[in-house]
């Protein structure tokens, strides 16, 4: 396995490491079970960073590219479906062949398609996303994790304050590429605005499987109670969510920001489920005989290469209407010019 490096690509080192193998694993080039160099073996043979290439290694295997074994070392994991790119790899020889036959020469060609690739595909650095969630540290959230693993830049508006003002809703949208919202309030986003002029993605915030394995394990007539930051944000999440089952339980659902009712699921709830948001404020709230289980909200791997998608997408769209506005405008000049020479002739005597 050979991976080249650019320093002119518009890929970041981590970037180009796991495009290469990923791409190397749609071609068959390298195949399931087919070991990978350790990471210092690899950093070393590249020249680069060993956390590099760890990130780019740790982020193969959450896409299910590459899997580890504690002791084995990192390999190719088998999947199914694999993508056909025969076809993709035919176009792409016959364009650079066409090339090179016409007198372009290999630096000329590199040079052209990596800036093709940028114009063509934008990515997600810079793009404007705005965020809907019902809770403030939920929004915070989100948009942290979107600013660390896609590079853009984000607004957050809160669902309550959409419906309040749906003007003002319609006004921050004037200005942005995305709207990635809460899954549980996709329909309260589209009462709100019913035609929005860019795609709306939704974001799912997941509890570990481990959580909902304590919970279905919990006796019968258990009095369990959920809690979050806000008792919109606890009955959406936890009503709706798969952490809704055990139908034998007794349950109670209350918001921090919910006074009487919160009092009352801790003192007669023996089991409390509080989100990440709050778990370290309702820790100091309860007393010894109460078990507070910490339940961590996490986007999905999958949720966040979907995003990536969209936005890219919606990215290289507006780029290609602002184009044709522009040209569209040139040529408008250019007719106005040719009704009116006179125009010219007195713009360039001024």
């Amino acid at each position: 396995m050979t991976l080249v490096l650019h320093k002119k690509s518009p890929l970041g080192i981590k970037d180009q490491i796991k495009r290469q193998i990923r791409i190397m694993v749609d071609t068959g080039e390298l195949s399931a079970g087919q070991a990978l160099f350790s990471a210092r073996d690899m950093a070393k043979t590249l020249n680069v960073n060993r956390n590099t290439v760890l990130a780019a290694y740790r982020e193969l295997v959450t896409e299910g590219i590459l899997e580890t074994v504690v002791g084995s070392g990192t390999f190719i994991k088998e999947r199914k479906g694999q993508r056909e790119m025969d076809s993709l790899k035919k176009i792409v020889d016959e364009a650079f062949e066409k090339a090179v036959y016409t007198g372009f020469s290999p630096e000329q060609i590199t040079d052209f398609v990596l800036h093709r690739v940028t114009t063509y595909f934008p990515g997600t650095e810079g793009g404007r996303v705005l965020v809907v969630e019902c809770n403030q540290e939920a929004l915070e959230d989100i948009s942290a994790t979107l600013r660390r693993d896609l590079s853009v830049h984000t607004t957050n508006m809160l669902i309550q304050d959409l419906e309040s003002d749906p003007q003002d809703a319609t006004r921050q949208l004037s200005n942005i590429d995305l709207i990635v919202c809460g899954f549980n309030h996709m329909e309260e986003l589209k009462k709100v605005v019913p035609s929005p002029p860019v795609e709306v993605v939704a974001v799912l915030l997941k509890p570990e499987i481990r959580i909902m394995n304590e919970l279905m394990q919990l006796p019968s007539g258990a009095i369990v109670g959920f809690t979050c930051a806000t008792q919109r944000s606890t009955e959406t999440f936890y009503r709706e969510a798969i952490l809704s089952g055990g139908s034998t339980l007794i349950k109670i659902w209350a918001g921090l920001n919910q006074g009487p009712e919160l009092q009352m699921l801790l003192e007669k709830c023996q089991v409390i489920f509080a989100s990440h948001y709050v778990y370290d404020r309702i820790i100091h709230m309860t007393d010894a005989s109460r078990r507070v289980i910490k339940v961590e909200l996490t986007i999905d791997q999958g949720n966040i290469n979907f995003i990536r998608e969209r936005l890219t997408l919606a990215r290289r769209l507006r780029r290609e209407s602002d184009s044709h506005i522009v040209r569209t405008k040139n040529v408008r000049s250019g007719l106005s010019v040719l009704r009116n020479p006179n125009a010219l002739s007195q713009s360039g005597s001024d």
